[in-house]
């Protein structure tokens, strides 16, 4: 039963906690997704990392990478189009 500490989900660990779950590639572009993602896919985000990646049962991080990049861009894209000011890398 999640108590509020670390471990308890990656979703909150990488966003409030700081840590690196998975790669630091992949923490980077969860922290990333989330300043360009509303409240419902921030949500679907957890939800995924938790149930399809989750840290316990070995996850498949370059899947994981490949994915957080394809939604990181797609997101991008999306808050460009909509005339929002975005950091270009």
């Amino acid at each position: 039963m999640p108590n509020g500490k670390p471990g308890d989900h990656p979703y909150t660990d990488i966003v409030f906690g700081k840590a690196d779950i998975y790669s630091p590639v992949a923490a980077a572009l969860v922290r990333e997704i989330v300043t360009l993602a509303d409240d419902k896919t921030q949500r679907a985000l957890a939800d995924l990392l938790n149930r399809k990646f989750n840290p316990h049962y070995r996850p498949d991080v370059p899947a994981l990478e490949r994915y957080l990049t394809m939604l990181r861009d797609e997101l991008r894209k999306d808050a460009l189009a909509r005339g929002f000011e975005v950091d270009e890398k």
